[in-house]
């Protein structure tokens, strides 16, 4: 009896431990808030509220996320769980097709998690059914993106637009393709 309680003891203490270090690891391990994130930008650094971001007389939207505007981010923008990311510097040099393409690309990462691809297409579709994309559109998009050589997380440029083109003809069937 005594070594049955001592067994139930020590699997007590092992999950007890195993829930203590999964609390500890969520906690140390959360990606940042937005407001930790501003603050790790440094002065400048403002968060806009959802619906409220606008470049050049166009408003951008991700449902209820904000935008935290950053223009120490090295990137156009990116996407965090929970918000996007914009450099304002950056972005306003973007085209306006390019400047929807980017912000909806990293919104897609928002309902189809990390995956470029599967963000790339959520643009793609998004933008049909918005009315911004069309056939050019795709083209402009292709040719700034096909630079790319890609990196640990992002395909090369030229694969993903091969994708956009598949995602683009699907959205569509029908309608004008996009020259190759």
């Amino acid at each position: 009896m005594r070594e049955r309680l001592l067994t139930i003891a020590v699997m007590a203490g092992i999950c007890g431990a195993g829930i203590a270090v999964a609390w500890w690891l969520r906690y140390t391990n959360a990606p940042p808030t937005p407001e930790e994130y501003m603050a790790r930008m440094g002065e400048g650094a403002k968060i806009i509220g959802p619906g409220e971001l606008a470049f050049e007389g166009r408003t951008f939207s991700c449902g209820r996320r904000p935008t935290l505007l950053a223009s120490k981010f090295s990137d156009y923008a990116a996407a965090f769980p929970g918000f996007l990311i914009v450099n304002p510097d950056r972005f306003a040099r973007l085209t306006p097709i390019l400047q929807l393409y980017a912000y909806t690309h990293e919104c897609g990462h928002q309902f189809v998690g990390r995956d470029e691809e599967s963000a790339d297409c959520y643009a793609i579709d998004r933008g049909m059914a918005d009315g911004w994309l069309d056939a050019n559109g795709l083209e402009e998009i292709c040719a700034f993106i096909s630079r790319s050589p890609g990196d640990l997380r992002h395909p090369p440029g030229v694969g993903r637009c091969a994708v956009m083109r598949v995602c683009f003809s699907r959205a569509r069937p029908g309608r004008e393709q996009p020259a190759k």
